[in-house]
């Protein structure tokens, strides 16, 4: 495995999933800048009648994010009904998101080969059979809830979890120029650092004299959308993946 010898990694995570974060890239001779873009905190939501119906009526729960595992079973388990989710199929992204959901005892039935969205599209769709549930964030795309009820399937979303906006100082703003890489694991994080950074920062980015690494397709096309360069996509969801990444782009 390749060491990150000194490289300064940026780290736009919300501070939880960011503490991880560091502790791999200092196991692998990095250093991490802390620069959290997003803020994650539990949803508004309720388990009304209706939404305990929508559970027990589901076929498959679908989870993108271990935030969405969280919080989803805390949900659950906050109401005693925890064991309403033991008979569904479920499904993950990312190897992460699937250890998160046997870490709360339940079996993962599907995960795409590919740690993608669009590699779920392609191999999940025929599988499904009734209505699914996908446990999100308040900001998710949804780009799989979409494609599956484009295809005739009834999709019901909950938003178990919320971004919020962290304050973000001076000083915190000079610690992330010095980085030689950025990372995003979100088109949120990737949203709120445009707001951020100011022009030089910007212009450093667009050169390529600081890189950025992006989690996935998702969160790279965000970026591309704001006309930032992506120099490192790992194949799997994974910090692991991408921390591996980083070091051999710039061996």
């Amino acid at each position: 495995m390749a060491s990150l010898n000194g490289v300064k990694i940026v780290l736009t995570r919300d501070i939880r999933s960011s503490e991880h974060d560091r502790l791999l890239i200092e196991e692998k001779g990095g250093i991490s800048i802390a620069a959290p873009m997003i803020q994650i905190e539990s949803g508004d939501m309720t388990l009304t009648e209706d939404k305990v119906l929508q559970l027990k009526e589901a076929d498959w729960i679908i989870f993108t994010s271990k935030h969405g595992v969280y919080y989803f079973f805390k949900l659950l388990e906050d109401a005693g009904l925890k064991r309403l989710a033991a008979a569904k199929k479920i499904a993950a992204v990312g190897s992460k998101t699937a250890d998160a959901i046997k870490a709360e005892g339940m079996q993962v039935n599907y995960i795409p080969p590919l740690f993608s969205a669009a590699s779920f599209k392609k191999d999940f769709t025929e599988s499904v059979k009734g209505p699914v549930l996908f446990p999100q964030g308040d900001l998710s795309r949804g780009e799989i809830a979409k494609f599956l009820s484009g295809n005739g399937h009834e999709c019901i979303s909950w938003t178990v979890y919320k971004n919020t906006v962290p304050e973000i100082t001076a000083e915190q703003l000079k610690e992330l120029a010095e980085g030689d890489v950025i990372t995003f694991f979100s088109p949120s994080a990737a949203e709120r650092f445009i707001l951020a950074a100011d022009p030089q920062l910007l212009s450093n980015v667009r050169q390529g004299l600081i890189k950025i690494a992006s989690v996935g397709p998702t969160t790279s096309d965000a970026l591309r959308e704001m006309a930032l360069p992506v120099h490192i996509e790992p194949s799997e969801y994974t910090m692991e993946a991408m921390i591996e990444e980083i070091a051999i782009y710039l061996k």
